[in-house]
């Protein structure tokens, strides 16, 4: 699959169906009735982008010898298309978020001060957190001058440590409904391993940066970029605001 496509590699036909395909999957002959066209003219073009690996066609089920295929974007791809298609946006979205112990309140803020640092600048912070870590942070904004949340999303802290919670059921939607608007910065920092081990999946499924909050030797705090499950290595070394 190429890295990099823009709007001049693709045919208008192709164009349309990545449209189509950007707000919806659809069955093939589905596909076919809302952008008016033969099933030999849609058939060529669908390979032509599944050759590029921007879209994925599935089989659901055959009648005698006719295949019913599902089409659809391939979900790492999504952020790539929407520039294809023309669907440019200027936010950038941080998923973070902060639990109850220390100073972890301040992680948002210590990740949104970097990234601009370093000209990300992020336009939009969803925080994912508990109720209880959100009294917490509200105790300390003002006389700590802490950042405005745009979105925080609650749960118990219970949630975050079982696979199968109403957490992890609505994590990939968040994600999917955030990619339409934004581009994204996911920080696996916070809360549980299992909710940073599910955002990395999800990072990588869609091929979302990711960034880390560690420390070095010295008891600093660095911040690494991880892609592809590696480490990419350190942006820059910072200490904790007392």
């Amino acid at each position: 699959m190429r890295l990099a496509f823009s709007k001049e590699d693709f045919s208008k036909r192709q164009l349309q169906i990545l449209r189509a395909l950007f707000e919806n999957e659809y069955q093939q002959k589905d596909l076919q009735k809302l952008i008016d066209t033969s099933a030999p003219n849609l058939h060529y073009h669908l390979s032509k982008l599944e050759e590029s690996g921007l879209i994925r066609k599935e089989t659901l089920y055959k009648v005698g010898n006719v295949k019913i295929n599902s089409i659809s974007l391939n979900p790492a791809t999504r952020q790539k298309v929407r520039r294809i298609i023309g669907l440019e946006v200027e936010n950038l979205t941080l998923i973070t978020g902060f639990g109850e112990l220390k100073t972890g309140y301040r992680v948002p803020d210590l990740m949104h001060g970097i990234l601009r640092k370093y000209h990300y600048h992020v336009t939009r912070v969803i925080c994912y957190t508990t109720v209880d870590a959100k009294q917490i942070r509200l105790k300390y904004k003002d006389q700590e001058n802490l950042m405005d949340i745009d979105e925080f999303v609650l749960f118990p802290y219970e949630e975050y440590r079982y696979l199968k919670s109403a957490l992890y059921q609505s994590l990939k939607m968040k994600l999917s409904k955030e990619m339409e608007v934004a581009d994204i910065i996911i920080d696996i920092t916070p809360l549980s391993k299992l909710f940073s081990l599910k955002l990395l999946e999800l990072a990588n499924k869609y091929q979302i940066p990711c960034v880390y909050l560690g420390m070095d030797e010295k008891g600093k705090d660095k911040l690494y970029w991880l892609t592809n499950m590696k480490l990419q290595g350190k942006i820059e070394s910072i200490e904790l605001r007392k």
